[in-house]
């Protein structure tokens, strides 16, 4: 989720408001928050969903250029969330057996697993996946892997759970950005990039959950 520059600028469209934060990553690639702007969409935003074009660009314009003058810097790129009733998430499993030297898994196994998982389920034409998040993986039949790779099998089983939006949406958050002169990094589900920001991996494994 993280670009290669140190600079990463998020921006939240919400219902009632735009915000642009812009972070500075540090070493151990964790963010220090340098500025932020906001704007308020004045019902361009219904329900987490794009109503009003002309009104959410503008929004957006003033809260990057609010974000900008705080930071003193200029703002090409920028990471979007998503949210809204359009969501939908499933899981889903793929399998694929490995047949590489001394059977050994390696990160193509991984990636044909995964890809397997998102070919047994039929999203609908008007969705488009957001995300595959990895669940767990099964080595023959060792369960709770996080990451088989390196590791000796015969056959790979990967549970994911997909994200999905309606693809209006995303193409609507696209047009505004670009039309504010922005270029979209990625979309991102606001609830998951949340729990990445507050929930440390000891909290997830025990089972704490983020109610956004």
């Amino acid at each position: 989720m993280l670009a290669d520059e140190p600079i990463v600028v998020g921006l939240d469209i919400g219902t009632t408001k735009v915000c642009a934060v812009v972070g500075e990553q540090r070493e151990d690639r964790k963010i220090d928050i340098i500025s932020v702007g906001y704007a308020p969409t004045d019902d361009g935003v219904r329900k987490g969903t794009i109503v009003d074009i002309d009104k959410t660009t503008q929004a957006i314009t003033v809260a990057i250029e609010e974000a900008e003058k705080m930071a003193d810097l200029d703002i090409e790129s920028v990471f979007v969330g998503i949210a809204g009733a359009h969501i939908t998430s499933l899981n889903s499993q793929g399998v694929v057996a490995i047949k590489g030297a001394g059977q050994e898994i390696n990160a193509d196994d991984v990636d044909r697993a995964v890809d397997n998982a998102k070919t047994n389920i039929t999203i609908p034409h008007h969705q488009e996946i957001i995300h595959i998040l990895p669940r767990e993986f099964v080595v023959d039949e060792q369960k709770e892997i996080l990451n088989p790779t390196g590791m000796v099998g015969s056959r790979l089983e990967a549970h994911v759970h997909i994200v999905t939006g309606a693809v209006t949406a995303m193409q609507n958050i696209v047009k505004c950005c670009e039309m504010a002169k922005l270029k979209v990094e990625e979309i991102v589900l606001q609830p998951y990039a949340s729990s990445m920001a507050v929930l440390t991996e000891d909290e997830k494994k025990l089972g704490v959950v983020l109610v956004d």
